[in-house]
């Protein structure tokens, strides 16, 4: 590890569809986003949904797409996160700190992700 950086994984600047819930209420609905970047160890993504905090235990699902001589077909990858952090993500597009009505979130794996059915 170079410089500042304390990551133990490098992270893949990468756009992937991404479904999540927390984990413990019968009640919570799914929630999408996107990813921003993905690594063996955790990810950060955007979603529209403002209401996950640090400690909250996720159940997530992230959308592969089809690779040649990878995932010929594509697939989903899933496993369980913990929010480390969140951020209201700001309009760069005015001069204002204005929200955009989206979030950041950074979440630490569990335990390695899954391919699923």
């Amino acid at each position: 590890m170079s410089g500042s950086e304390r990551r133990k994984y490098k992270r893949l600047p990468i756009k992937l569809g991404l479904s999540c819930r927390r984990v413990g209420s019968a009640a919570e609905k799914s929630h999408t986003g996107c990813t921003v970047d993905v690594s063996p160890g955790g990810l950060y993504f955007e979603t529209a949904i403002g209401t996950f905090k640090p400690g909250n235990l996720l159940k997530v699902r992230l959308s592969i797409p089809p690779t040649t001589g990878l995932l010929e077909f594509g697939g989903k990858i899933s496993g369980f996160a913990r929010v480390l952090r969140t951020c209201n993500i700001c309009d760069s597009r005015t001069d204002t700190n204005l929200s955009s009505g989206r979030y950041g979130v950074a979440a630490e794996f569990c335990r390695s992700p899954k391919l699923c059915t």
